[in-house]
């Protein structure tokens, strides 16, 4: 018995209910597969910084802001180099981060709402560096009166050996900090010599301790 015959909405229900399904089908994949680029593409957000209920982050190797609580992010910079280690400024006005612009890494600032990054720093960057030993200009954050510190390789020569530095956001010459000054860790007795040497603790400057490296009678 030919059912289609008896039957002539059979085949266009039937055939109508298939269109439907796949096109729910259909649906369901395109939500699925935006979710996943979606969770894809905000899987490499690095270097946070919070400043009450803002967040700003590297991502894409552009800066971006954000609320705590989530939500629509903004972008504050497309310049085609990389821009890491953004730092609020203690009073959240400003953000301070290392540009990588034209194969150099510098200390820049912005205002925190979006604006013209100014370049702080001039020194020739050293690089390309090992990734285990980051960046050079490396912003850390600020100080207590509104400067910026960061990390430079400036004074080396050979070993990547870094020193911190302050710079001010409206500019000028970069400052280094003075280096920690304690009490020696251990002194050495030479029986031979008849003399005790106070040894300095790693790091400090001979000139600037008053026990660094000096020679007592036994």
């Amino acid at each position: 018995m030919n059912y289609a015959k008896l039957s002539p909405s059979y085949n266009t229900h039937h055939n109508g209910g298939l269109f439907t399904m796949r096109r729910l089908l259909v649906a369901i994949l395109s939500v699925l597969f935006l979710g996943l680029s979606i969770s894809a593409q905000t899987r490499l957000l690095r270097f946070p910084d919070i400043f009450g209920d803002k967040v700003v982050f590297t991502y894409g190797g552009d800066l971006w802001t954000a609320s705590t609580s989530g939500g629509t992010a903004t972008r504050l910079t497309a310049h085609p180099g990389v821009e890491t280690y953004a730092k609020f400024s203690p009073d959240g006005k400003w953000i301070a981060f290392t540009g990588q612009y034209d194969g150099d890494e510098q200390v820049y600032v912005m205002p925190a709402g979006g604006g013209e990054p100014k370049q702080l720093t001039f020194y020739p960057s050293r690089g390309p560096l090992a990734p285990r030993w980051g960046f050079d200009n490396q912003v850390l954050g600020w100080t207590k009166d509104g400067s910026i510190y960061f990390r430079s390789l400036r004074d080396s020569w050979s070993l990547p050996i870094a020193r911190l530095y302050t710079v001010s956001p409206q500019g000028g010459p970069a400052v280094p900090l003075r280096e920690p000054c304690s009490p020696p860790r251990s002194s050495i007795h030479h029986p031979q010599r008849g003399k005790r040497t106070q040894r300095k603790r790693a790091g400090e400057p001979c000139s600037s301790c008053p026990w660094a490296v000096r020679s007592t009678p036994h």
